[in-house]
C-alpha cells in the first residue's frame, strides 16, 4: 500500500525546490491564494484551503531561519575587516606564470591572476578592476550564506562582481575600478557600519 504524504511535507518540498518561490515565501512578497492554486494543480484533490494554511506555516518557518541567518552573517561581516586595491589587472593563462600576484584562481581551464597593472607589462590583461579584500573570523568557514549575502546586496545596486575568490577567513571582490567606491559604500551601508 502506497503511504500518503502529508501535504505540509508536500508544500515545503515544492517551495524548496524552487529559490525564486523560496525567495518570495521567506520574505512574505507573494500571495499565498494565488501560488496555492499554483501549487493545487501538481497536487489534484487537495484542498486549497489546506495547501495554502501549510504555505503559511512554511513561510513562517522560512521567515524565522532567514532572520536568524542574516543577523549572523551581519555580525560576521561587521566585525570583518574591508579594503580597496586598486589599479588592478587580470591576466588569464593556460599555464602557470612566474609572478607575484595579490590573488590568483586555478580553475580547469587555466589560471587567472590578479596583479598591479604596472607588473603586467607585455600580457594582454583586463585593466581598471579593483579588489575588494573582506578579512573576516574563521567563523566564515561554518557560516552559510556570507557569499549570497555580499553578491546579492551589489548586484541589487548593478555592481558586477567579475570574480570571487574565498579561502577561508579571506574574501576577494574584483569589480571595476569605477564600482568600488559606490560598492565599498553599499556594502557599509548593508551592514550598517
Amino acid at each position: 500500500m502506497e503511504q500518503k504524504v502529508p501535504i505540509a511535507k508536500k508544500v515545503a518540498s515544492y517551495v524548496r525546490g524552487k529559490p525564486y518561490v523560496r525567495e518570495a515565501v521567506e520574505q512574505g512578497i507573494v500571495n499565498f491564494s494565488a501560488l496555492a492554486r499554483k501549487i493545487g494543480h501538481e497536487m489534484p484533490r487537495t484542498s486549497k484551503v489546506a495547501i495554502k494554511a501549510a504555505l503559511l506555516r512554511e513561510a513562517r518557518k522560512l521567515s524565522k531561519k532567514r532572520k536568524n541567518r542574516e543577523k549572523a552573517v551581519i555580525s560576521l561581516l561587521r566585525n570583518s575587516k574591508f579594503s580597496i586595491r586598486n589599479k588592478m589587472a587580470a591576466v588569464r593563462s593556460k599555464e602557470p606564470l612566474r609572478c607575484k600576484p595579490i590573488a590568483y584562481s586555478k580553475t580547469p581551464s587555466g589560471y587567472v591572476y590578479f596583479l598591479d597593472e604596472d607588473d603586467v607589462a607585455g600580457q594582454r590583461a583586463l585593466k581598471k578592476l579593483s579588489i575588494i579584500h573582506i578579512k573576516s573570523s574563521n567563523e566564515i568557514v561554518e557560516l552559510p550564506g556570507v557569499a549570497a549575502f555580499i553578491l546579492s546586496s551589489l548586484a541589487e545596486e548593478g555592481i558586477n562582481v567579475f570574480h570571487m575568490m574565498d579561502c577561508r577567513e579571506d574574501t576577494f571582490l574584483v569589480v571595476s575600478e569605477a564600482d568600488a567606491p559606490f560598492a565599498f559604500k553599499v556594502l557599509a551601508e548593508r551592514l550598517r557600519l
